[in-house]
């Protein structure tokens, strides 16, 4: 020390606030008492700090974090030259004992999402009591139907759970996730059921804008998708950004919740609502292609495109029918990769046919428009159009006519009896003497309007001759420009051509998908996983079907 100051340094580190607290012991010679009173500064490294007089001969600085390495440190007054020894220490950073591993924060945000599905179920309860007062706008044959169906899937099965318990077979963190999957499902019936009777077509949404069967979907919780199905909610049921289950399923992986809502009818067709990143929405392949499931979304794509195919044919814009038969494996002795390629081989058959007639139909949607477009551009066919509709006018006018005077006939045929004759003329007198003193009335009536208006005329006239435009008070209104109906048809088209493109970027972008797993492994053993889960889930929908059908 340059001063003849004997300086001690004891430094410790604070976890908590991220800060290095230093702690200087020392004294000043006497030649150097007066700086004892000036303000000291610690230099570390390249950060200059006041340094605190906790008493005397001992002071205190905090310095902030800093790159690990060594640092130099020393008093000075003026920030620049030291008044101490430099000492030399090695900085650390600190070391954080409490990190979150990546399957806790996954088992956190799961515990989020079944806190929001109980609370979504607990709180909009509507009680059961409404089966007394609804029962005249509902069957009590419908809904004891219902009950029958639900209470076949919602077995109680808590003595196992408690055998399982007992005997230390099944973890506790397993034991406790089956216990809230039980308490979930059953509360879910009892929900289901009260939609039921009040005739809901809609399921009610929590503050972040999701609802039960969409979180069901992001939980995976497959045993929820049956008695949806049953209920009068629809499985395509969007949420505030336009997401239903399918895709929800499809962005957080879930292959069985997807297999499940597939079975149950999910359209996997259906777009989201449209964003700035993405004008035209996303399907559910798009949505697992960016979370990297890619043999989930070819499976997805390929699905996609044959709803839409059939949609299409349903409402009469597509002809035809698509070769979807699965693939079966004549040789048993092929291996595995063989059997891979060849489901492959035969989604992208699927895919590009369906894509290809999805194409061909909209071809012949714009020629149509074409050809009706030129032929009400061609001035002879418009004229043959307008004759044609006069001709039909004219024919409506004569049938009104001759039906007229087929009612006119049958009344003079009701009236030529005598006594008739005469009751009907004593009618019409007293008919005639009304009308005559009712027109007299309106006539009085009408007489200082009458006589308004012949004044009115009388200076119009008189303006007329002078020769003024318009009454005083009254500017001449500009004529009104005609709207041209070709501006509309040609803003109308552009919409259409809009939707269009957006539809063709989706079957182009879903044959992709099924194209790229020749390129991928990974993506032809998970669209095989996915095509056996989707298999097993239809089984075990028609089998529940078919007991159902049985039990009534």
């Amino acid at each position: 020390m340059e001063l003849g100051a004997s300086v001690q340094v004891h430094y410790f580190h604070h976890q908590f606030w991220y800060l290095l607290q230093i702690l200087i012991i020392g004294f000043f010679y006497e030649e150097y008492q007066h700086l004892a009173n000036s303000t000291l500064y610690c230099i570390c490294g390249e950060v200059c700090i006041p340094a605190e007089v906790v008493q005397a001969g001992v002071f205190r600085c905090l310095i902030p974090p800093q790159d690990s390495g060594s640092v130099n440190f020393y008093l000075t007054i003026d920030c620049c030259k030291p008044i101490s020894q430099v000492l030399s220490f090695e900085f650390r950073p600190p070391i954080y004992k409490h990190a979150i591993s990546t399957e806790d924060e996954s088992n956190w945000e799961d515990c989020r999402f079944q806190i929001r599905l109980a609370c979504l179920l607990f709180s909009t309860s509507k009680g059961l009591g409404i089966l007394s007062s609804r029962s005249a706008q509902t069957s009590l044959k419908e809904v004891r139907r219902f009950i029958l169906k639900t209470s076949s899937i919602a077995i109680d099965n808590w003595e196992h759970l408690i055998e399982l318990i007992d005997s230390r077979r099944v973890p506790l963190a397993q034991a406790k996730e089956s216990l809230l999957e039980m308490a979930l499902r059953k509360r879910l019936n009892e929900w289901l059921l009260e939609r039921f009777v009040d005739g809901s077509i809609i399921s009610e949404r929590d503050k972040q804008g999701q609802g039960v069967l969409h979180l069901c979907a992001i939980l995976g919780y497959t045993w929820a998708v049956y008695p949806f199905s049953l209920s009068a909610l629809s499985l395509d049921f969007r949420d505030k950004f336009g997401w239903t289950a399918l895709h929800w399923a499809a962005y957080y992986g879930r292959e069985h919740m997807v297999a499940a809502l597939l079975s149950a009818g999910a359209k996997a067709n259906l777009v989201t609502d449209p964003t700035s990143e993405n004008p035209g929405g996303c399907t559910a392949a798009d949505l697992a292609f960016g979370k990297g499931h890619q043999g989930l979304a070819a499976y997805l794509s390929e699905k996609a495109l044959v709803q839409q195919f059939k949609d299409m044919k349903m409402a009469g814009n597509a002809s035809g029918s698509l070769e979807t038969a699965a693939y079966t494996s004549l040789n048993p002795a092929a291996n595995e990769e063989e059997t891979y390629l060849q489901e492959t081989l035969a989604a992208y058959r699927t895919a590009a046919d369906a894509a290809a007639r999805i194409q061909s139909a909209f071809r012949e949607h714009s020629l149509k428009l074409q050809r009706k477009a030129v032929q009400f551009s061609n001035p002879e066919i418009e004229a043959r159009n307008i004759i044609a509709a006069m001709k039909i006018q004219h024919a409506f006018r004569n049938y009104g006519t001759r039906k007229k005077m087929a009612a006119a006939a049958h009344i003079q045929y009701r009236f030529r009896t005598w006594k008739l004759r005469k009751v009907f003329l004593n009618k019409r007198c007293q008919a005639i003497k009304i009308q005559a003193a009712f027109r007299g009335f309106q006539v009085r009536k009408q007489y200082k309007n009458i006589l308004w208006s012949v004044g009115v005329l009388e200076k119009a006239i008189l303006r007329w001759r002078l020769k003024r435009k318009g009454f005083r008070g009254l500017p001449a209104k500009p004529p009104e420009p005609i709207a041209n109906p070709m501006q509309e048809s040609v803003t109308e088209e552009d919409f259409f051509r809009a939707s269009r493109r957006q539809a063709e970027e989706h079957v182009e972008n879903a044959v992709v998908r099924v194209q790229a797993m020749f390129r991928s492994k990974r993506a032809q053993v998970e669209y095989r996983r996915m095509k056996l889960a989707h298999d097993q889930a239809k089984i075990e929908y028609d089998e529940s079907i078919h007991y159902q059908a049985y039990l009534q």
